[in-house]
């Protein structure tokens, strides 16, 4: 290589490596990561954040092309701004329903085809925050998503973005099944996710790692041993969100057992949800607690929909309609001082 086509490519390296835009997109991705990460997860305001999220991820994904990796804070991004359609699409679930109870017949199916698209929307989202985990891995870590052995993570962002973008891909599956199959989620992913989910710390993460891999074995299980193995152990999960204040657990439990239409652990999930005292939740993931909470709420809600015509009540969604109110300690005392 002559000395002149030396400089020019030295020139050109050096220009791109302290491209504006590529400072400015290194400067905002760590700063992001740094900062307002842990406030958003700290913030218990979900439609705030949704729409956030919908606001900024277009412009973390406009430094990619600068050779910013953005993809820690995409993949959270996307999972976010997931949970604006997934709301949407639940109102269009719960309107169907009742449309369909009423024998509105037209309603119920413009209802429902409105769903599927939302849940198809917010699918593509949630597999879009996957790939951007499964990105970040691979470029960080050369590890390939529930391929050979789990890579020493070293910061808790990114151990929490691996439960993140595992928790992103089954919700996906999900709205892909009630889409009637319109995202044609990829099957092999579900099976990757539950061997990744053995590279972080079950305890020091809710139990949510477990409640994953068991409610993978409860949907797919080997055999009926298998299946009621893994149902303890989705509620072994709970019993350690209950510990640590986070209650992701509880939200696999309640949508496993809805999927597969068992009520009896159905109803256990949501009394063991609602028993969790407001007051030991951990402060610094109030945005998961919250998220978990919704989606508790939607299972409530198509439960009592299904059997009473109505949503869920604002409070007490687990004192089911066939169960007679326990009295109060007011009451008790009342009652053995007569």
């Amino acid at each position: 290589m002559t000395r002149l086509k030396f400089l020019a490519l030295s020139i050109s390296l050096f220009t791109a490596a302290c491209s504006p835009h590529r400072l400015i997109g290194n400067q905002i991705n760590h700063f992001s990561q740094e900062n307002v990460l842990p406030v958003v997860m700290a913030s218990d305001d979900i439609t705030m954040v949704c729409h956030a999220n919908e606001t900024n991820t277009p412009l973390l994904m406009s430094f990619n092309k600068f050779g910013v990796d953005s993809s820690l804070l995409l993949a959270m991004g996307y999972s976010g701004a997931a949970t604006c359609l997934d709301v949407e699409a639940h109102e269009k679930q719960i309107w169907s329903a009742l449309a369909e109870r009423q024998g509105l017949v037209n309603m119920a199916q413009d209802a429902r085809i409105a769903q599927q698209l939302l849940n198809r929307d917010a699918g593509k989202r949630q597999i879009l925050a996957y790939q951007n985990m499964a990105s970040y891995f691979k470029q960080n870590y050369q590890y390939e998503i529930g391929e050979g052995q789990c890579p020493t993570i070293k910061e808790d962002r990114e151990q929490l973005l691996l439960i993140v973008g595992a928790t992103a891909a089954l919700q996906a599956l999900k709205n892909d099944v009630a889409s009637g199959r319109l995202i044609n989620f990829d099957m092999s992913i579900p099976a990757k996710v539950g061997r990744a989910m053995s590279c972080v710390d079950n305890e020091k993460w809710w139990g949510e790692p477990q409640a994953i891999q068991a409610g993978l074995k409860v949907i797919l299980p080997k055999d009926a041993a298998e299946e009621q193995q893994a149902w303890q152990k989705l509620q072994d999960a709970t019993d350690i969100g209950l510990q640590t204040g986070v209650r992701l657990a509880h939200a696999t439990y309640a949508a496993i057992a809805s999927i597969k239409g068992r009520d009896d652990y159905l109803r256990d999930a949501l009394k063991r949800f609602e028993a969790l005292p407001e007051a030991t939740l951990n402060t610094q993931y109030k945005l998961l607690n919250q998220i978990a909470a919704l989606q508790v709420r939607q299972v409530a809600n198509m439960y009592w929909v299904k059997n009473e015509g109505r949503r869920a009540p604002t409070e007490n969604f687990s004192q089911f309609w066939d169960e007679k109110a326990k009295p109060s300690a007011t009451v008790n005392q009342l009652l053995d001082e007569l």
